[in-house]
């Protein structure tokens, strides 16, 4: 069994960022339209035109080192109360608020059609080659659970690390440093897998070997894929 352990990114690796966007849009007003009343458009308008002003307020905390699940809670709420006040609806208030965001979250990843048509199969490729995998994405462990699973690739990963499991965000290095610590993995036998030569960089800063997954230029002593699917055969060749 390979003496190496890895952490894949989602957006960018596992699944296509130019896809998100769209499905979010569609399912916020799937999922809100008949709890909430609106228009299914008009909560597709509201976070189109909300998100971006909302996240980029709680961004700055979100990406201190520890302070990322206060900031996470705090934008959640957010983000619900200024799609209700877009769309005209008194938005559920404290508790409620937040309990109905982060069901919405998990509606939408678990439905959203978002991956790159080869992951699945190079998923299975280096989990049948004996690789233990864990995910390392900036998004939290419960986003990743339901993009897995819409992806039909739950069980496949062992813990799906995102910055509510390490409390940091990507591309600090304590993000790299805490999961493998969490995942009991000497970094010097984890390969981080991603598609931000930054992030390829701060992984590297404290040891682990890293690929970067696209078209950007690598960071020195990285290597590198153009899609996920040839990864299987880097490994091969190199095991």
């Amino acid at each position: 069994m390979p003496d190496l352990t890895l952490f894949l990114d989602d957006g960018g690796v596992l699944s296509d960022n130019a896809r998100k966007g769209p499905e979010w849009r569609r399912l916020v007003g799937e999922f809100f339209s008949p709890r909430l009343g609106g228009e299914p458009r008009a909560w597709s308008e509201a976070n189109r035109v909300m998100f971006d002003p909302i996240f980029e307020a709680y961004a700055a905390v979100m990406a201190i080192p520890d302070r990322y699940v206060e900031g996470a809670l705090a934008y959640e709420r957010a983000w619900l109360t200024a799609m209700c006040d877009h769309v005209g609806i008194t938005a559920p208030a404290g508790a409620e608020c937040a309990a109905l965001a982060r069901e919405a979250v998990l509606y939408i990843t678990s439905n959203a059609q978002v991956a790159h048509p080869w992951t699945a199969e190079a998923v299975d490729a280096l989990a049948a080659a004996g690789y233990t995998l864990h995910t390392a994405s900036n998004q939290p462990s419960w986003e990743m659970e339901g993009y897995l699973r819409a992806m039909g690739l739950s069980g496949r990963f062992g813990i799906l690390f995102g910055p509510d499991l390490v409390n940091a965000l990507k591309p600090a290095a304590a993000y790299y440093a805490r999961a493998f610590v969490v995942a009991g993995v000497d970094p010097a036998r984890a390969l981080v897998l991603d598609d931000k030569p930054e992030f390829v960089a701060a992984a590297r800063s404290v040891g682990a070997r890293a690929v970067l997954v696209g078209s950007g230029e690598a960071p020195p002593g990285a290597g590198a894929v153009a899609p996920l699917a040839e990864l299987p055969a880097l490994l091969a060749g190199r095991e």
